[in-house]
This record gives C-alpha cells, structure tokens and sequence, in this order.
C-alpha cells in the first residue's frame, strides 16, 4: 500500500523571459502581491532542477487562493519559448475566477494579453462568462466570470 499523498498545492511555476514585465502583469494588472525577486546560483538549484548550471530569479506572487512562483533564469544559455498550443499534451493556463471579466479584458490588453475572440457566454451551471487570453512567453490566463 502505498503511504504518500498529497496533503495540499504549494504554488504553480511559471518561467518568464522578463520578471520586471511579469511582476508588472501578475501585480499590477492581476492585483497579486509580490515578493521581491531573488537571485539564486547556488548548485542545489541545479539538483532541484536538472538544468546543469541554473541561476533562477525568483518572486512569487500571492493572488487569492493561490501562489504563483515566477522563474526567469539566466544560465543555461539555451533557453526557448514554449510554442505548445491548448490541444499539446504538457500545455498549462491559468484560470482565474473573475468578476468584470469586460473591465479585466481592457487591463489584460495593456499588457499584451489578447483573447481569442469574443467573450462566451455559457448558460450551464448558472450561466457564466468565459475566455482564453494569450500573452508573453506563452503564457494562457482564462477568465471565467460568474457574476
């Protein structure tokens, strides 16, 4: 029998290519708060890791019922973008339970993230207002407005 389990979710990572950008989205656009980004070389990042050579910038942000740690490394070198689209296994988003989904569209958009088209309306569960946004670094942030 096996005795481990999951006693709760620490925080979600999220690796930018710019952390004052993310700090400007995740906190001022999404009103997170958020640490002070720390720089990390020691070699267990690498272990935690398995990225030979790791130096991590770190924040995390607090948004209501979830933390988010934003990475933006500068070694190794070879970094890439992420190009998985929503139907790419490994693909992740952020949902984020909303109100003034129209409002938060407008904020969204000032700092590069563009929904895939109009905001849809959903007449089950109560009915409810839903979109994907797409911004930097691949990152997906869904809107889901019940009110």
């Amino acid at each position: 029998m096996n005795k481990g389990r999951v006693l709760s979710v620490g925080h979600t990572g999220i690796t930018v290519s710019d952390m004052a950008r993310a700090i400007r989205f995740f906190g001022d656009a999404l009103g997170g708060t958020v640490t002070a980004p720390v720089r990390h070389d020691d070699p267990v990042f690498e272990r935690i890791t398995g990225m030979e050579g790791a130096q991590i910038t770190i924040a995390y942000v607090d948004l209501p019922g979830h933390k988010l740690e934003l990475l933006e490394y500068a070694r190794p070198l070879d970094r890439r973008g992420s190009t998985a689209r929503p139907c790419d296994p490994g693909h992740l988003h952020i949902m984020l339970l909303v109100e003034g989904i129209d409002d938060l569209l407008q904020t969204l958009a000032g700092h590069g993230f563009k929904p895939v088209g109009p905001v849809q309306h959903v007449d089950e569960a109560g009915g409810f207002k839903v979109i994907y946004t797409y911004g930097f670094d691949g990152i997906v942030v869904e809107l889901m407005d019940f009110s």
